[in-house]
């Protein structure tokens, strides 16, 4: 169901009326970290429909998503426990000698907006503490994968929260603006794309609204010359085929000495290039379908881009031959990329991969440090010491 305008005004009105008239932010610590710890037993009791529609909204591997979606059990739990740890209250002693406190409390109604790629543990990593301080929450889930917040919708009502506490919504980008713009909410917390981040906090700064923002990436390995390159090569293309490369850090830069880039493309392409991709539900499955025709499109149109700028593709770059429908594109390797080329610089979303060569550490660090993004980045070295310098 596509939330409208007057949907997410009735649940602004909603979380605003718990926050400011209901009991919740009124609550000691303890008595919310209690039912913190309902949701997470109840969370448990749903893993497997949790699973089965992540993998089916997603494309994540159904192996991957029963594993994982137990994650947000001990993400509620964590942050119960912190009702007895983290200092809600301190005393402080002025410059003049004045006794004063720092009191840490709940901001108010939180805008929490999550992406489809991995719904679960983001309901888990922004509800729980908004919850845990005293917040209430507005879960704005996406129209790709809204199945994990209304899941947590009906646990909230089978535990019975108190009303208004949490809200869900599900809403495309018009109408999720509203929620930003709205007067009656104090913070967003937003994970998803740099394009909309920057919109959310060009917003929030007219309004001097609070805002947390995790977004995209386009993040660099850089592989030391004292490191094996096929230990590096196996480990990158077991990251990289993580819930099928729609993953923002995942690292997608591989930049290695130029004397040793052949080969490590060669080791690279043996690994990542020769995963099985088929059926999620599939157990001998190693890598699943994209999202949707659209993301499907959007990676295929970057690996054309790339080609025409002048990177080797390497392998893959297509539709696997033995699928023919669903939203596949094998995994892919590119080879000699220029790092202000498209796909040296832009966040594909997908299973592509480009190596970079480099004339030296110090040249590596500076193609590493040479991009508008900063969420990830790995040294391979078998020198502590080394990498800490890097």
């Amino acid at each position: 169901a596509e939330a409208q305008v007057e949907d997410v005004d009735r649940a602004v009105a909603a979380a605003r009326t718990a926050f400011d008239d209901g009991p919740w932010p009124r609550l000691a610590h303890a008595e919310r970290a209690e039912w913190l710890g309902r949701i997470a037993d109840t969370w448990k009791t749903k893993s497997e429909l949790l699973a089965e529609t992540w993998t089916r909204e997603s494309g994540v591997l159904h192996a991957m998503a029963k594993r994982a979606v137990l994650g947000p059990v001990q993400t509620f739990r964590f942050h119960a426990g912190l009702a007895a740890t983290f200092p809600w209250e301190e005393p402080h002693v002025t410059s003049d000698g004045k006794r004063a406190s720092l009191v840490r409390e709940p901001v108010g109604v939180v805008g929490a907006i999550i992406p489809w790629n991995a719904p679960n543990a983001l309901i888990a990593h922004k509800t729980a503490p908004a919850l845990l301080a005293g917040c209430t929450v507005i879960l704005k889930a996406s129209p790709e994968a809204p199945s994990a917040a209304y899941l947590l919708a009906e646990i909230c009502e089978e535990i019975g929260l108190p009303p208004g506490v949490v809200n869900v919504v599900t809403a495309d980008r018009e109408v999720s603006e509203r929620l930003v713009r709205h007067p009656g909410v104090d913070k967003i917390s937003f994970t998803g794309s740099t394009a909309a981040g920057r919109r959310i906090g060009a917003i929030c700064g007219e309004r001097i609204a609070r805002c947390t923002l995790e977004l995209g990436g386009k993040s660099p390995a850089i592989i030391l010359d004292d490191y094996d390159l096929d230990a590096a090569a196996a480990s990158l293309a077991q990251s990289a085929r993580a819930m099928n490369g729609q993953v923002c850090s995942s690292l997608t830069r591989l930049i290695v000495g130029r004397e040793r880039h052949d080969a490590f493309v060669e080791a690279l392409a043996s690994r990542f290039g020769t995963l099985r991709v088929g059926d999620p539900f599939d157990a001998s499955s190693e890598i699943g379908p994209l999202v949707s025709a659209r993301q499907r499109d959007r990676v295929l149109g970057y690996v054309a881009q790339g080609r025409s700028e002048g990177a080797r593709l390497v392998t893959g770059g297509g539709r696997p031959e033995h699928l023919e429908r669903g939203y596949y594109v094998t995994p892919t390797v590119f080879a000699g990329v220029d790092n202000h080329s498209t796909i040296g610089r832009e966040e594909i979303f997908g299973p592509v991969l480009a190596v970079i060569p480099a004339d030296g550490d110090e040249h590596a660090i500076a193609i590493a440090n040479d991009t508008i993004y900063g969420l990830n980045a790995s040294v391979f070295t078998g020198d502590p010491e080394r990498a800490r310098a890097v």
